[in-house]
């Protein structure tokens, strides 16, 4: 519960400039919201770290969960939201069709009992999606540099590449459908506009869909 506390203070504290930044960096928030429009989300869906909702509102999610409370009282002018955590989901089994962790898998204290949370709100052959920012691409590695520089948000992450990921999905009972992907250009170059591509070397946010057919593995 330690990191949890941790990561809700750093939070807190960050909630205001949270959508400055999605403003500042508009092709990043336009790139992104393509790759989670592309993925063409159906029936009821929950958002784990909806931080303020300002993308997962603009895809119709039917509620969101996070455990600041500045990030909720911004995200309540979007959407339904409630106050919790990931590894220990305040709803019903089989309730959601697709559940979606944008950036939030690296600030999890305990993230395999996280998915397997999602596994149970999960109905049959539900999706989960996870957006990540890869540990070895170029946004990733930079933000590696900042969390290690003692950054007040990054400093707290646990970054990894998509093998990583993709294991800890496989132990948690998932298995991938499709990658999608955005942001070939690094932090530090000229910026655009690009539409969601399957090829996902190199880029700086990644979309895994996997669903749940098998029962997760202690």
């Amino acid at each position: 519960m330690k990191k949890i506390r941790e990561v809700e203070i750093a939070f807190d504290k960050y909630a205001d400039k949270y959508d400055e930044w999605y403003i500042k960096h508009r092709e990043v928030f336009i790139n992104e919201l393509k790759v989670l429009k592309s993925l063409k989300l159906k029936g009821r869906g929950l958002d784990i770290g909806v931080g303020t909702g300002i993308l997962s509102s603009k895809i119709n999610i039917e509620v969101g969960i996070d455990p600041s409370v500045k990030m909720i009282k911004i995200a309540k002018k979007r959407m339904e939201v409630i106050r919790a955590i990931g590894e220990k989901l305040p709803f019903k089994s089989s309730t959601f069709h697709y559940v979606l962790m944008i950036a939030t898998l690296c600030f999890l204290e305990n993230p395999i009992q996280t998915l397997k949370e999602a596994w149970r709100v999960l109905k049959e052959n539900g999706l989960i999606v996870t957006c990540i920012i890869p540990k070895d691409s170029k946004w990733g590695m930079e933000y590696e540099k900042k969390k290690y520089e003692g950054h007040k948000i990054y400093r707290h992450a646990n970054f990894r590449c998509i093998k990583e990921v993709n294991e800890l999905l496989r132990k948690a009972g998932f298995s991938i459908i499709e990658y999608k992907s955005t942001l070939s250009y690094g932090p530090h170059e000229k910026a655009k506009i690009e539409n969601p591509s399957e090829n996902i070397r190199d880029k700086g946010f990644i979309s895994v869909s996997y669903t749940h057919l098998t029962l997760p593995t202690n």
